[in-house]
């Protein structure tokens, strides 16, 4: 999802992130795993992107196999879950800021790659 729709990499940290802290603290079904992932995307691109992509591009980007009102419920549950907290430092901006001070400045294979 990230390529098609061409977000920003802190994007993709930032859904992994919440959906990992979900996870954690909530029991779920594993049926009900790829809708946490649709609904951590949808989370984070609000957070991180100028233009997130629609609801409805990211449900036909799924299959259609979701409603808006499943994925509205969920994004619900998860924002109580984790009490509106998204601003936690992720492994890519930590990775930014060591790339400038590292030798590997204009290194993106080994940036990525970290």
């Amino acid at each position: 999802m990230q390529r098609k729709f061409r977000l920003l990499p802190e994007t993709l940290f930032v859904a992994v992130q919440i959906c990992d802290r979900y996870l954690s603290t909530v029991k779920c079904k594993k049926s009900d795993l790829h809708l946490i992932g649709v609904t951590s995307i949808l989370i984070s691109t609000k957070y991180e992107e100028i233009y997130p992509p629609e609801m409805h591009e990211l449900i036909s980007v799924s299959e259609n196999k979701f409603k808006k009102a499943e994925v509205l419920a969920m994004e619900f549950k998860m924002l109580l879950a984790l009490d509106f907290d998204f601003t936690q430092p992720s492994i890519y901006r930590f990775l930014e800021r060591f790339r400038k001070i590292s030798i590997l400045q204009n290194d993106d294979q080994a940036f990525f790659f970290a």
